[in-house]
């Protein structure tokens, strides 16, 4: 019997989100259990003979069975990110801010998506630099990377660790195994649990900005976030939030920029974590 049911797409960015969340949970309550329930069968949990009291998802395949579910069993239930249902079907909504959700008490405002990173003990001096591609929120700019990777390159501090993504073109690719400066890390050449245990020990992340999940997973890991500043596109919201976290302080808005303000403490599963134990809900 679980007390905690995740609705899972399948998608690791949304079972991630969930997982966040939960895995905050357990930090305050460690005997609460849960269970992940993929989308393919489902429906056959409306007859299961346990009940949760709590149920949380993330995508909008998942947003109906969430409500389904809760008014099955009397539970409380939680979307992450802004659903495609009313938000009266949920008792909790974990909306980014860049989303500009109502001001309601079933919503909570977070600063990016919530994930499971967490910060472990920082290497000296250690950076990592984390390039997406192209985004219909940016305007994509071979050019303006690789000058700006130049500009963090310095041979007295040994090889500069570079990452891509599954979205990086091939012509940057390219560009960038030409560079002897750099370390050039591509998905394929690792695992999955590269990159959280990575930023866990790093202490300076450089991100492209429009890789708006890797800059929020990148300060819960308690990085120094800096910024390869992309040209937005018109009214990109998420690029908003970027704007948002440079206005704050907490990024630094180019490469070689640290934050004015930088964090040691950015939990926002945490927080809503505490959200929900203060509603009594498990």
């Amino acid at each position: 019997m679980a007390d905690i049911w995740i609705i899972s797409d399948g998608k690791p960015g949304h079972i991630n989100q969930s997982l966040g969340l939960v895995e905050a949970l357990l930090e305050f309550k460690p005997n609460l259990t849960f269970k992940t329930l993929p989308l393919k069968g489902v429906s056959s949990e409306l007859f299961a003979t346990d009940r949760p009291k709590l149920i949380i998802s993330a995508g909008r395949a998942t947003h109906f069975w969430n409500w389904a579910l809760t008014v099955r069993f009397g539970a409380k239930n939680v979307v992450l990110m802004r659903p495609s249902l009313p938000y009266s079907f949920f008792n909790l909504a974990l909306v980014p801010e860049h989303d500009a959700p109502p001001a309601s008490d079933r919503v909570v405002t977070t600063k990016g998506a919530i994930n499971r990173m967490k910060p472990s003990n920082k290497q000296p001096e250690s950076r990592l630099v984390l390039l997406g591609g192209p985004s219909k929120h940016v305007i994509w700019d071979d050019d303006r990377i690789i000058e700006q990777i130049d500009q963090l390159t310095e041979p007295s501090i040994g090889l500069l660790n570079v990452a891509t993504s599954r979205r990086t073109s091939s012509d940057l690719l390219q560009r960038l195994k030409s560079k002897t400066s750099i370390r050039l890390i591509e998905p394929d050449s690792v695992d999955s649990d590269w990159l959280p245990s990575t930023l866990a020990t790093t202490e300076q992340v450089i991100v492209s900005s429009d890789s708006v999940s890797m800059v929020y997973e990148a300060l819960t890991a308690g990085c120094t976030v800096s910024l390869i500043r992309l040209e937005s596109t018109t009214n990109s919201r998420t690029q908003q939030g970027i704007d948002s976290l440079v206005e704050q302080g907490l990024v630094g808005a180019t490469a070689d920029q640290k934050p004015a303000n930088p964090v040691s403490n950015f939990r926002e599963a945490t927080r809503c974590a505490e959200i929900i134990l203060e509603r009594a809900w498990l």
